[in-house]
């Protein structure tokens, strides 16, 4: 495996890329950092067959990206402050903040676990995304987004773009959908606090989606604890 160990470092204007075609999974251990980049991702990984993101325990790591990046011609990636081409993995018993202030917060074009940790995003479109998937197995979990809060977009085989929660604590502010996934939300267990387009006193465009909890085609909630208020529908699925 490759290591990239970042220790109580400050980065005012500095980036972040994995562009590796080896099959060994590269991790990313983030020991107590700081940093920013103006004109693209911190971290921006271009190419791996998997890589994690380590949170030491007990340290403070925040990322932060500019309001618009300089990107190649023909491309409009990277677009978040965390991106990632390949499946991507966060877990540690440390915390992260995203202050992403181009598009999303953390996106992962492929699959996107968090295993554990405490995480902050704040983000001028999407806060958290997984293309293929989103599993949360669990961590403490809070975004300010005006887009979707949590979110899996892969309108393009039935078997992805699900959105899966096993137990966790989350605080979720969106102008979007809390939850959004193109197919499922899976929730087995967790704490919930999820706002939406404003809340429900707010009135919304019939084009928008400002719902706390929407499963394309299914919602499946198991037990947990929910505070929602929602623009939209609180819960809705198009299946069951």
């Amino acid at each position: 495996a490759h290591f990239v160990e970042i220790h109580s470092a400050f980065v005012e204007n500095g980036q972040i890329i994995v562009n590796t075609e080896d099959e060994d999974i590269v991790r990313i251990i983030l020991n107590g950092v700081d940093i920013k980049c103006t004109t693209s991702a911190p971290i921006y990984i271009a190419s791996a067959k998997k890589v994690m993101i380590v949170l030491v325990e007990n340290t403070l790591n925040t990322i932060t990206d500019g309001t618009s990046y300089v990107l190649e011609s023909g491309t409009d990636e990277p677009n978040a402050a965390i991106f990632s081409k390949s499946d991507l993995t966060l877990y540690g018993n440390g915390s992260l903040t995203v202050n992403a202030n181009y598009q999303d917060g953390i996106t992962g074009k492929d699959g996107f676990i968090i295993k554990s940790g405490t995480v902050n995003v704040t983000a001028p479109d999407d806060g958290i995304r997984g293309k293929d998937y989103l599993i949360v197995r669990e961590g403490i979990i809070t975004v300010t987004a005006q887009g979707d809060g949590l979110k899996s977009d892969n309108a393009e085989d039935a078997e992805k773009g699900y959105v899966s929660i096993e137990t966790g604590t989350f605080n979720i502010t969106s102008g979007g959908d809390a939850i959004s996934a193109e197919t499922d939300v899976l929730i087995r267990d967790g704490s919930f606090i999820l706002s939406s387009g404003g809340g429900s006193s707010e009135w919304i465009n019939e084009a928008l989606s400002a719902k706390a909890i929407k499963g394309a085609v299914n919602t499946i909630i198991e037990t947990g604890t929910f505070m929602m208020n929602s623009a939209d529908d609180a819960i809705h699925s198009n299946g069951r």
